[in-house]
């Protein structure tokens, strides 16, 4: 059975695409994209983004819930990915974090768009980047005429998050 979760499509750091690499007033203290970063880390563990979710757009979707949610039961885990270990700069280097992924539909403007739900478990986040249980991320191809404060909803399996 699935559940729908709307919200309203948010802002995110720019971490994940890259675009913070280098400039605004929070820049990012990473090389490149975070996404691209941890690519080979995942698919070394068996998760490849680029099949899972063809022609995705290299960041996340941000999508403020009413609510919060915590991870249930995901698609795919990947534990202990040190993806920062080849950063020269050592305040980007972090311990080794865990992410989670989950198949799901991201629903936007009267599309439907086939996505992932990127979830870096929060235990394993530096202390810096303080996980928001209101906020999901989605890894989707291009969605047209996306933008931030517009509705939005995930559609994924209801055991795939609980309230929190």
């Amino acid at each position: 059975m699935d559940v729908i979760h709307p919200g309203i499509v948010g802002s995110g750091f720019q971490f994940a695409s890259g675009r913070a690499v280098g400039r605004g007033t929070h820049p990012s203290p990473f090389s490149d994209a975070t996404l691209r970063l941890q690519d080979r880390h995942f698919r070394d563990r068996g998760i490849d983004l680029d099949a899972l979710v063809p022609g995705r757009v290299l960041g996340t979707i941000n999508l403020r819930l009413p609510y919060p949610l915590v991870l249930g039961r995901a698609d795919f885990t990947a534990e202990a990915v040190a993806w920062t270990d080849d950063e020269r700069d050592p305040a980007a280097r972090i311990a080794p974090e865990t992410f989670s992924f989950l198949r799901c539909c991201f629903c936007y403007d009267g599309q439907y768009h086939a996505g992932l739900l990127y979830y870096p478990h929060p235990e394993t986040k530096p202390a810096t980047n303080d996980h928001d249980f209101h906020v999901l991320e989605v890894i989707a191809p291009p969605v047209a005429n996306l933008s931030a404060g517009r509705a939005a909803a995930i559609v994924c399996r209801a055991d795939a998050f609980r309230r929190a």
